[in-house]
């Protein structure tokens, strides 16, 4: 990832809140531009305040002028404080479609992003960063333009004044501003460091705290009695992620009291010069009165600049660079040709290895299907079987050799065409918190009532007096529906990849939830399911191999053995013992 200036990363932010809720920014903006002037001027009017109240006094003017004066500054401060209002008031909708929109986009770039990247914990933790800087977005936005449209305003005009009555007076804005903008490098620095620090603390203790809380955790965690286990880690490393931020709060925190310390100071300063210039008769006492009761505004507002907003904007910068340098990672090619998966598909010298490990899980794999042939993949756990069905489905892109469909590289193209006519029920599917019908059509645009039947039907799914609902029965009593066992949401899986227009499916131990007896019936089945395409099955029961065309039996990632189910009992090889060895069972 190329590096990336603060400059750049402030002015992309701030462009993206920009572009997604432009009205709430220009209306925020014009608020605080104006809001900004009024503060600035409220020093001046102050002054002639002050001096008329003194011409009363020394009878120099009538009371009628002073009642003018008055009532000018209250109407001023009555437009002044509508501003504000309006400020407070934008803030929060822009604050919402801002966030909204820039998780949105966080989504669409998952999306794209290639599946290997997925199996990097560096990847991982990018991501996960992304999203936390998505809900700092909004706030950097809100820090620039409260700097350049409200504080910079402020102190240009109020300089401008400063200067004009007395040119010495500009020194009060230096005394305040250097020792708050040396706090504010000082902090960024310690800050920075302690994200680095934190992230990969707080994604463990995020683990934790979901085994020890969640709903899928529960039974087991009881029956093992494995609460004191994941408490006493998450406590663990609860404690070194607070002792990392305390470390990180500490330096801060001293740095802080140092550079205050001068702050006030250089308030003192200021009091007695303007004490010395008024007494020598240099400034009028309306303007003594002004300067003297604007410093509290002018050193509160030059801390709020860059003790919170400024150094905000720095403490956030970090997570601002992971999240555009989120959308630096590599995607996939938006547009390709069609391939009609019409013919057959090879497999050429495939190898793979997950990113950290150079063990290959897959090493010169090489084979064909072709159409309307099932092929079966078995062998012992850790043998590559699973990883080789996410290469098949385009999931996975391997690091050496290629696979081929009717011809294309499948990952020269486009994931809409890659994916278009694959169907795939993995080991660790997903049970959707939806109604049944939105669980089986989730990958189609159009509701198809006979289809769906069919599909249900195919997956041997009994629809009993519990769907009250039909095919809009909720499957999560979370929401008011019905819990399904095991075998169910198998079933529900398996219809979902028949629902699905497709020309190969496959089948990653899609019956491990099954009985061995439905087992038999549903491969019987799922023999006719597949008859003219291209279907692979992964299983470690052996005997539903008998369905497949032929078997290619995998171990420590290389095929040792390939052919029917007759022809490898007859070889006495690696097959032959994984059969007898389970038939004993039987």
């Amino acid at each position: 990832m190329k590096k990336i200036s603060y400059i750049t990363i402030v002015w992309k932010i701030f462009i993206t809140a920009l572009v997604a809720a432009p009205l709430w920014i220009l209306l925020d903006c014009a608020a605080m531009l104006l809001s900004s002037v009024c503060y600035a001027f409220s020093t001046v009017v102050k002054q002639w305040l002050f001096d008329t109240i003194t011409e009363v006094v020394a009878g120099k003017t009538t009371y009628s002028a002073l009642l003018f004066v008055s009532l000018c500054v209250v109407l001023f401060q009555i437009g002044n404080e509508l501003l504000n209002a309006v400020c407070n008031f934008t803030w929060s909708p822009a604050m919402k479609s801002i966030v909204g929109k820039l998780k949105q986009k966080i989504h669409r770039k998952i999306a794209k992003i290639p599946g290997n990247l997925f199996e990097d914990v560096r990847i991982l933790e990018c991501i996960e960063k992304a999203g936390m800087g998505a809900d700092k977005c909004y706030s950097l936005y809100n820090s620039v333009a409260t700097i350049l449209l409200f504080y910079l305003p402020y102190f240009l005009v109020l300089g401008i004044y400063l200067w004009k009555l007395k040119p010495i007076l500009i020194l009060a804005l230096f005394f305040v501003f250097l020792p708050l903008t040396i706090n504010l490098f000082l902090r960024q620095k310690i800050f920075e460091k302690q994200l680095d620090e934190t992230v990969p603390l707080q994604r463990e203790k995020d683990y934790y705290e979901t085994e020890l809380f969640s709903r899928e955790t529960c039974k087991e965690n009881r029956l093992y009695g494995s609460f004191s286990f994941f408490f006493n880690k998450y406590t663990s490393v609860n404690n070194l992620y607070c002792e990392t931020k305390w470390k990180a709060a500490k330096r801060a925190g001293i740095v802080d009291f140092g550079m205050r310390s001068l702050t006030l100071a250089g308030y003192f300063g200021i009091l007695l010069l303007l004490l010395y210039l008024m007494l020598d008769g240099s400034i009028s006492v309306g303007a003594f009165a002004a300067v003297f009761s604007s410093i509290t505004t002018l050193i509160s507002f030059m801390n709020d600049a860059i003790g919170n907003h400024l150094g905000a904007l720095f403490e956030q910068i970090p997570l601002l660079k992971k999240y555009l340098e989120f959308f630096e990672l590599p995607e996939e090619p938006l547009d390709s040709e069609e391939i009609g998966w019409n013919e057959k598909i090879e497999v050429r010298h495939v190898s793979f290895s997950y990113p950290g490990t150079e063990k290959k899980v897959l090493e010169d794999i090489s084979f064909e299907i072709k159409k309307g042939e099932t092929i079966a993949l078995v062998g012992e756990n850790g043998a590559g079987k699973s990883t080789l069905v996410r290469i098949l489905s385009g999931v996975l892109r391997p690091d050496e050799g290629e696979v081929l469909v009717d011809g294309t590289n499948l990952f020269s193209i486009c994931q809409e065409e890659r994916f278009r006519y694959v169907s795939a029920i993995f080991q660790q599917f997903i049970h959707y918190q939806m109604t049944l019908r939105e669980n089986v059509e989730i990958s189609a645009t159009d509701f198809d009532f006979d289809k769906m039947r069919q599909c249900l039907e195919k997956s041997e799914l009994l629809l009993d007096e519990r769907f009250q609902n039909g095919y809009d029965t909720m499957l999560t009593s979370e929401f008011g529906g019905i819990e399904l066992s095991g075998g169910q949401w198998q079933r529900v899986a398996l219809a979902r990849g028949l629902y699905k227009d497709n020309k190969m499916i496959l089948l990653d131990e899609p019956t491990s939830a099954i009985d061995p007896i439905e087992e038999g019936i549903l491969y019987r089945k799922f023999q006719n399911m597949i008859r003219g395409k291209m279907g692979i099955l992964v299983t470690h029961r052996l005997g539903s191999v008998k369905i497949a065309d032929r078997v290619l039996v995998l171990k420590e990632g290389k095929i040792v053995e390939q052919g029917s189910h007759e022809e490898l009992m007859n070889n006495q090889g690696h097959y032959a013992n994984l059969y007898r060895e389970q038939e004993k069972w039987y």
